[in-house]
């Protein structure tokens, strides 16, 4: 009998693509999710500044060619946050409160080695002045990574900036005299026969809350004669109100104001009488501004 023996061999070849060999594989690094910009109790035309980095890396065996965008979590943003300039890689990104939740142009691009990190370095430029209400403003913003032909994002992370306005007040005198010290009103020189009143002139309150404004005599309401007892009394009026000036008096106000601040316009009369006693009469007033 003859028996014949057919060995087969078989032989397979894999193919394994080039990309795969060389994967890019981007994420962002943990760090830093918050941005505080503080205002401090200045509030004159300030422009707060703080720089902030966001790290990402590459796990991957290739390079990666990305795109670093930003937008913006209209959810979880306030709206009361004022307009601001965001600076990066892709260049300046204007951020206004009435705009849609993409805020990029496009963004930057970023070039990462294999199994490299890097670095990508942002700042925000939050104008601020007198206007604004006290308090912590926030805005999330979202960074994301795409291929840069693509725009599907392949991970993303999420930012807050948080702004903090102080509850702060300011006065600043209108129509008073006087150069580097206290305000001066000159009452000029009093009549015996007829009511003598003051020029006009106001105290401008600038104040990021609600605010009590407080009005002290040193001489409880009365001009004393300068080197000499005599006394005059005299009328202080605020909004045309009177005051009491032997106790001190004060105005309470309820909300912050706007950017010109709030006026209240002062009066002062001095009523005549004719036994007065010749000299130079002073009293000083000390106005004193605190917010609530």
């Amino acid at each position: 009998m003859m028996r014949r023996f057919c060995r087969c061999l078989g032989f397979a070849s894999l193919i394994v693509p080039g990309h795969a060999l060389a994967e890019c594989r981007p994420s962002f690094v943990d760090g830093p999710r918050e941005v505080r910009l503080a205002a401090g109790d200045s509030m004159d035309q300030r422009q707060l500044t703080e720089p902030f980095r966001i790290m990402v890396r590459n796990d991957g065996d290739g390079e990666c060619r990305l795109r670093l965008r930003v937008t913006r979590d209209l959810g979880a943003s306030d709206a009361a946050f004022p307009n601001y300039m965001l600076n990066g890689p892709g260049g300046n990104i204007s951020v206004t409160s009435a705009s849609p939740a993409d805020v990029s142009s496009g963004g930057g691009v970023v070039i990462l080695q294999p199994h490299g990190r890097t670095s990508v370095g942002y700042t925000v430029n939050v104008p601020v002045n007198w206007g604004m209400r006290s308090g912590d403003y926030r805005q999330q913003l979202v960074f994301a990574l795409s291929e840069d032909s693509s725009n599907a994002p392949l991970d993303e992370v999420q930012l807050r900036l948080k702004l903090e306005i102080p509850a702060t007040a300011r006065i600043r005198f209108a129509g008073a005299g006087g150069e580097g010290g206290a305000a001066r009103i000159d009452l000029g020189e009093l009549s015996t026969s007829v009511r003598t009143v003051s020029q006009p002139f106001a105290v401008r309150v600038l104040s990021t809350s609600g605010y009590q404004l407080r009005f002290a005599s040193q001489y409880g309401g009365v001009l004393r004669r300068i080197d000499g007892p005599e006394v005059i009394p005299y009328r202080l009026f605020v909004d045309g109100r009177a005051f009491n000036m032997a106790t001190g008096d004060q105005i309470n106000v309820g909300e912050h104001t706007g950017s010109l601040g709030d006026v209240h316009g002062i009066s002062i009369t001095v009523d005549p009488d004719p036994s007065w006693h010749a000299g130079k009469y002073a009293d000083r007033v000390t106005v004193a501004v605190t917010p609530i």
